[in-house]
């Protein structure tokens, strides 16, 4: 299939599920994307826009599915922000997932954000200790005191654990 074509068939897929969308036609939305995912997995825009389409429809599992995708896609290619972001969105539709808070941590440590990475460290150190997982708390603990070594707060939690 040549150039053209391709970005024709792209075009009619992001075209057809617009006016789905603006019907009001949720999945008949989900199914257009889909289609565009499978034909282009490369473009992660699309991915994304599945991914929040999936999320509407209250589809869990399979929103994080495409999220993890994007959000990995960026970080690899140094968009840490862009990743950032996407970790929230998968965060904010399932909180309890301690993998996003590590990532989140992490990601922000890469961009610069010790503010943000300290925050995230923090629940996560939260959420270790309210489910007696001691040693990983030490271990998240552990993370902030390298991230800020002056910390006497810090300090002392190590110590209390």
């Amino acid at each position: 299939m040549n150039r053209g074509l391709f970005l024709a068939s792209k075009e009619k897929l992001i075209a057809a599920a617009q006016k789905f969308l603006a019907k009001g036609q949720l999945p008949k939305a989900i199914g257009e994307y889909q289609k565009l995912v499978q034909a282009f997995p490369k473009d992660v825009r699309n991915r994304q826009k599945l991914a929040e389409l999936l999320s509407r429809d209250k589809r869990t599992e399979e929103s994080i599915t495409e999220y993890s995708v994007v959000a990995k896609n960026y970080a690899e290619t140094g968009f840490y922000l862009k990743a950032i972001a996407v970790y929230k969105q998968m965060q904010k539709i399932d909180p309890s997932r301690v993998e996003f808070y590590t990532k989140l941590a992490e990601l922000n440590e890469k961009q610069g954000l010790i503010g943000n990475a300290l925050s995230e460290y923090r629940s996560l150190v939260t959420y270790y200790e309210q489910n007696n997982r001691i040693e990983d708390a030490v271990a998240g603990l552990e993370k902030m005191l390298q991230l800020d070594p002056g910390n006497l707060h810090i300090r002392a939690k190590v110590a209390e654990c």
